[in-house]
Formats: C-alpha cells, structure tokens, sequence
C-alpha cells in the first residue's frame, strides 16, 4: 500500500513536470492571434510599407505566417510551421526570400530554411532559430538568423528581435495586436 501511494505520486509529479514544458495550446497561448508591425518604432524593411503576422500554435507546433504588402498591388507571404520543442529541425520550403531587396541575393541551396524553435518564459517568447542558403553574385552563402518574439507584460505589443550572421547590428520590429 505505501509503495503504491509513492508510485502514483512519483507518477503525479512526473505529470506534472513534463506538463510544464509543453507548448500552450493555442487559447491560452499569449502571443497567439493577428499583429501588424508598428514601422515608426521598426528597423526598415523596404521596399515593403506594410506587414502583418499571424502566429497560432496546437500542441508543439506553431505557425507564423507574414503577410507583406509594397501598395495596393505588390504582395506576398512567408509561412513558417516549426516545433517548439527546443530540438526538432524543421525543413521549411522557401520560394522567395522576402527580407532582401537591394542586395541583390535571393533563396539558394536547396530552396530550404531549417528552423528550430523553443518556448521561454512561460510561452511570452518564442525563440526561432533558421538556418539557409542564399544566392549571390559571389556564390551560395550560409545564413543564419536568431529570431526572439517578446511579448509585452500587458500583451499588447510584440517585439521581434532578429540577429542575422549577415549583419553586424540588430534589427528590431515593434508590432502591435490586431
């Protein structure tokens, strides 16, 4: 009876700690739902005016799908499904690498990115991690790019910090919830 009682509770913690380390699920999770970047608060991202995110998750897996707009006529879109388990590299296929314009480096390699995603701080930021090849003049060259989401203590602003191994400064984009 007593070795029994320590087995269920050992089980019960068990639960319980494993719990702790799952992604939330969508409805509780903090930065779920639609954001439209702030560009008076933003690091550039010409010759696109516009961008909007919607980020939703089940279980371990998140989305984030970027909607960019340059005018009435010039659109596109980025989406990125990852696990958030802090370990699983995801294969994502890349048509058009959308954050370089006058550089002149477009998607290369083998039309992928790779990205690795973790939760921290209780599911208030989302850690990406992407790897990729670029095109350029000069041949394929391997980026990197280390993406932290951060979401306000009220929940209304989120903060994306992007460090990219093509850049020395960082680049800070300020979206508001839709």
């Amino acid at each position: 009876m007593k070795t029994r009682s320590i087995v269920q509770l050992c089980a019960g913690l068990a639960l319980l700690v494993c719990g702790g380390f799952a992604a939330p699920e969508n409805s509780v999770l903090p930065l779920a739902g639609n954001w439209k970047l702030d560009p008076a608060r933003s690091s550039q991202i010409k010759p696109w005016t516009s961008e909007r995110l919607a980020i939703s998750a089940k279980g371990d897996t998140t989305k984030i799908h970027r909607f960019l707009s340059w005018g009435s006529e010039r659109k596109a879109d980025d989406l990125t499904t990852v696990r958030t388990d802090g370990v699983t590299v995801t294969s994502v296929p890349v048509t058009y690498w959308l954050d370089t314009w006058y550089n002149n480096t477009y998607i290369g390699g083998d039309g992928t990115k790779r990205v690795r995603g973790e939760w921290l701080d209780g599911g208030r930021i989302l850690k990406i991690e992407t790897t990729l090849m670029l095109k350029s003049q000069q041949g394929d060259v391997p980026v990197h790019l280390y993406d932290e989401y951060r979401l306000s203590p009220d929940g209304r602003i989120l903060t994306l910090f992007e460090l990219r191994s093509t850049r020395d400064q960082v680049l800070t984009f300020v979206f508001t919830r839709n």
